[in-house]
């Protein structure tokens, strides 16, 4: 396929470099939404997608769904249900740090981190930071892939997860995820996991990526 040829928000989600992984997500889900009354077209996209976005997660999510009964109900559910869990996860993280008390950091790139930031009074985003907030590109049954500086960031100070469900794959998923820009972290280097506004240990949200099968 010729990107070219793609929907505005298909050619935006292969080159948008500000978005994080849930914007890109949203706009994968509206351009094939476009094409979702040509099943061969949408499906040659998604296969075009998987190969351009390699180390996103929610593809393996959005590709299911186009290949499923109701390809276009599908994905408006996911874009549903993503909003909602974008909407309590940003809310959770937001409890999380004012509890801390103290001066909050994170790794760039995550569009969920961001909306956090913007909540947090200036008290707990000047001055030394004391924790830090990371977004996950994808979560394996052991691993966060990740923008890279994460691992350094979660090594130097106690580091959450803040993410959605979309971001949890299985393991032999997980292993063909990558690129250039990600790290892999090991998932139980962080103190925790908000998923869609539920605050789990590394090992409860390790064993519902295990859960899924491919």
């Amino acid at each position: 396929m010729d990107q070219a040829t793609l929907p505005t928000p298909l050619r935006e989600a292969v080159t948008v470099t500000t978005a994080g992984a849930t914007g890109v997500a949203r706009l994968v889900i509206q351009g094939l939404l476009d094409l979702i009354d040509d099943p061969a077209a949408a499906a040659d996209a998604t296969e075009f997608l998987t190969a351009r976005l390699p180390g996103y997660a929610p593809m393996w999510h959005i590709a299911n769904a186009v290949r499923s009964a109701e390809p276009a109900e599908a994905l408006r559910r996911i874009r549903a249900e993503l909003d909602h869990a974008v909407e309590n996860t940003v809310k959770a993280a937001v409890t999380w740090v004012g509890e801390q008390g103290v001066p909050v950091t994170s790794a760039p790139s995550s569009s969920i981190v961001n909306q956090i930031l913007a909540q947090l009074p200036e008290s707990l985003r000047v001055g030394e930071p004391a924790v830090a907030l990371a977004g996950a590109d994808a979560i394996g049954p052991d691993t966060v892939l990740n923008i890279r500086g994460t691992r350094e960031l979660a090594q130097r100070l106690p580091t959450l997860i803040v993410t959605t469900a979309l971001k949890l794959v299985p393991e032999p998923v997980f292993a063909r995820l990558g690129a250039p820009v990600f790290e892999h972290i090991p998932l139980d280097g962080f103190v925790g996991v908000v998923l869609d506004g539920e605050l789990l240990t590394p090992g409860e949200v390790g064993r519902r990526a295990a859960e899924l099968r491919e």
